[in-house]
């Protein structure tokens, strides 16, 4: 007869004694529910934690075997999780590995975390006090990871549900079926955490997001409804749309510059080129009556700061992620003619990712802000001289300059940030205000009040709009307009506040005075910018249709 193995002690059945099935479900199911703050690797990140941590945490079962060596390989599964535990720990305090892109490592931390803080809670069982108390610790932070997953899918849901496909919304359903099926067995038997069919639907809408932003929806075209109008169109073929097609989106509108007559705009694009649509990267198009785009600069990447220069007759229009001639990824600056007739007269090569800025010229200094976030880069027109970079790692999503007083306001960063361009200076309104919901609130777009010293910001993810004091940086008045809106323009002679939501394709109107949204007009997904026109009786914003106008007065 065999040797008879030694009985497993009874803390070892209690913690340790868990399901493969149901490690894995819970493994992928927290790893993908994290999706939301990882890299652009693909599947790489999933196939790594779950191959990692399943991996490591079945090893540890070894500690109870007979043969001295896998006894030691369990203790050394043990010693991994352990530490990958506590690196995580420590990278989360120390710089903050949840605003990081740290691809498959990052990923593998945060699912051995989660799954160790899982497996944790089964340490209310044991016998011992302190093990007791920190099972007791694991479910407060199982409960905690569980509200952000719970928030995340109802946020990204509400915004990006229309983009789930019906079989996946089925295989989601029915995961959730089977959580509700196995819900009261023992954890040493295969049941389907609630954290899975979490984490389906984060990554599946998150996944839509991309998967979108290169489609169009013929269905969005034909829900255009007056008083909207499609002015500048991004395909001009638009018009042979069918119901229920699907098509590239091609290259679409991202910010707008329109010229003192009204009669014509310059706007930046974004997105992949498509047969017929447009073909570069700055375009110009009239708005009375020959609405097809002109434009220069590579279609690729994506291009976004339009600053004036009256003076100079010309307009710098701003790219990045395009290749520089030294062969590096970097960004452009194009000299462009303020009148009619899109050309590039000069261009302006830079190793960093600038994309946005302001022109201050009591200085005349070019102030660019980089998609990498690692300073404010300077140029001193009209020769376009280096001057020291300002190491301040600030990016706005966007950014309003009054070169009459020499301020402006800029969002990117908490709530926003007032700036100076001579001398520089970022004021962060966040960092004057005591409020807690200040300092995890993060904002899209703000527009500002330059008579009353008023800013208005969008709060994308807690969906607020916040009225800011400019001078004070306090927050005198908050409304609930939803998650997700971005672009900000204010109209002082109504009082209304118009915003956009990015991703559902709305612009919306508030009214200040008795906080009730009193409009909503769809105008295409990915409503990235919003602004009143010269004359103030209409709207433009864009979209992956193009640019529509929506006239305010009757």
């Amino acid at each position: 007869m065999g040797q008879e193995l030694p009985p497993t002690p009874p803390f070892q059945k209690r913690v340790l004694r868990v399901h493969l099935v149901s490690l894995c479900a819970f493994t992928i199911g927290s790893s993908l529910a994290m999706s939301f703050r990882w890299s652009n690797s693909g599947l790489l990140e999933p196939v790594v934690v779950v191959a990692v941590c399943t991996a490591v945490w079945a090893g540890t079962w070894l500690i109870t075997a007979s043969a001295p060596m896998l006894r030691w390989l369990g203790r050394v599964c043990w010693t991994a999780l352990l530490t990958g535990w506590m690196v995580w720990l420590y990278l989360a305090l120390t710089s903050g590995i949840f605003l990081s892109t740290r691809g498959p490592i990052g990923a593998t931390l945060v699912g051995t975390l989660c799954i160790g803080v899982w497996m944790g809670t089964g340490l209310t069982a044991a016998a011992s006090t302190w093990r007791c108390w920190a099972g007791r610790v694991c479910w407060v932070v199982l409960l905690a990871c569980y509200g952000l997953w719970v928030y995340l899918a109802v946020t990204f849901g509400v915004l990006l549900g229309w983009t789930v496909p019906n079989w996946l919304l089925a295989s989601i359903a029915l995961t959730a079926v089977a959580v509700v099926a196995t819900l009261r067995r023992p954890r040493d038997r295969p049941y389907i955490p609630l954290v899975l069919p979490l984490g389906m639907w984060i990554a599946a809408v998150l996944s839509g997001w991309l998967r979108e932003e290169n489609l169009l929806r013929c269905d969005d075209f034909l829900a255009l409804r007056a008083p909207v109008q499609l002015v500048v169109p991004s395909n001009p073929r638009l018009g042979s749309c069918q119901p229920g097609e699907v098509r590239p989106s091609g290259r679409f509108p991202r910010t707008i510059w329109e010229a003192p007559d009204g009669k014509r705009v310059i706007f930046s694009t974004q997105g992949a080129a498509a047969p017929g649509g447009i073909d570069g990267s700055v375009c110009e198009a009239r708005l009375d009556g020959n609405p097809l785009p002109h434009c220069v600069g590579p279609p690729i990447s994506k291009s976004q700061g339009l600053i004036d220069l009256p003076e100079q007759g010309r307009l710098l229009a701003m790219q990045w992620g395009v290749q520089t001639p030294a062969g590096t990824p970097g960004g452009v600056v194009f000299e462009l003619p303020r009148s009619e007739g899109i050309a590039i007269l000069a261009q302006h090569w830079f190793d960093e990712l600038v994309g946005d800025g302001f022109y201050e010229p009591r200085n005349s200094t070019l102030y660019m802000f980089s998609d990498r976030i690692n300073g404010i880069h300077r140029a001193v027109l009209p020769t376009f001289e280096s001057a020291p970079t300002i190491p301040i790692e600030f990016a706005p999503g966007e950014l309003h300059y009054d070169r009459t007083t020499g301020e402006g306001v800029a969002c990117g960063h908490g709530i926003g940030v007032a700036i100076r361009g001579a001398p520089f200076t970022a004021r962060y309104f966040s960092h004057e205000s005591r409020s807690p919901i200040d300092k995890i609130s993060m904002t899209w777009g703000c527009d500002w009040d330059e008579t009353a010293r008023k800013v208005y910001s969008t709060i994308p993810n807690l969906g607020l709009l916040d009225r800011i004091d400019y001078d004070t940086g306090y927050v005198e008045h908050r409304w609930f307009v939803g998650p997700g809106m971005r672009s900000v323009a204010y109209d002082r002679a109504r009082r209304r506040v118009y915003f956009t939501n990015f991703l559902r394709g709305d612009v919306i109107a508030l009214d200040e005075a008795s906080g009730r949204i009193v409009s909503r007009w769809f105008v295409g997904r990915f409503s990235r910018w919003v602004q009143l026109t010269h004359d103030g009786r209409a709207l433009l914003a864009t979209g992956n249709l193009g640019i529509v106008r929506i006239p305010l007065d009757g």
